[in-house]
């Protein structure tokens, strides 16, 4: 346990070593850096370190996708910001699609990432599935420095909208939800009418929106007939 501990802080620093190079050439002594991984090399074992280093190698040849498959097997051991960071980076040059196996929850930076945003945006019109509670919670932490960043309000539209899925999403992130309800295209209205039938007490300011929402554009329509 102790040989794994030791690698993964050695794993992690190799990443770290690789991230501050490219971030700040400029404005740090890579010697330094190069001396400060040195001193770690004895506790770093070969089996995740090749790894490392071919994922970093890869990402100097703009080899994105092998690069992340392998980012990818090593996050099962290294879960911390570093290897999340190199994974978005990778996951920047994709064309996402639905059919890919994509991850989201995984990915959850410790602050406010561009290019998480950039990813989360994306994801949550493709496979609004991969939308949970994590997700929403950091959406909420962040969402003044979200809502700033270009198309921001359409990311903070598309997570409401995909919080819908779950009840349970509805009730605990209501004011959230509420906030963005007047971007809710009809399909997605009508999901929320369903969802909120005898929700009244719980979020009678949520439900009474809905309601003004309908009887304004959509009084006429069947489908909204008898929900709220």
């Amino acid at each position: 346990m102790q040989m794994i501990a030791s690698a993964l802080a050695s794993a992690a620093l190799v990443i770290g070593y690789w991230l501050l190079s490219r971030r700040y050439s400029s404005a740090v002594e890579n010697r330094l850096l190069h001396q400060m991984l040195m001193t770690e090399n004895q506790a770093i074992r070969e089996g995740l370190l090749l790894d490392i280093e071919n994922a970093v190698n890869d990402l100097k040849l703009d080899d994105f996708k092998s690069a992340y498959e392998k980012l990818r097997e090593i996050g099962y051991l290294i879960t911390g910001n570093q290897v999340k960071v190199l994974k978005l980076m990778c996951l920047s040059h994709f064309i996402l699609r639905s059919d890919m196996d994509l991850e989201l929850a995984t990915l959850i930076p410790t602050g406010f990432e561009p290019d998480f945003v950039r990813y989360l945006h994306e994801v949550s019109k493709i496979s609004p599935q991969l939308v949970r509670r994590d997700v929403l919670d950091y959406v909420i932490k962040h969402r003044k420095a979200i809502e700033d960043f270009p198309d921001g309000r359409e990311t903070l539209a598309l997570i409401a909208g995909a919080a819908l899925r779950v009840k349970g999403y509805v009730l605990q992130y209501h004011d959230f939800i509420a906030d963005f309800i007047e971007a809710f295209p009809r399909n997605r209205l009508l999901r929320l009418c369903r969802l909120l039938q005898g929700s009244y007490s719980e979020v009678p300011a949520l439900y009474d929106q809905a309601k003004d929402k309908v009887k304004l554009k959509y009084d006429f329509d069947p489908e909204f007939q008898g929900l709220l």
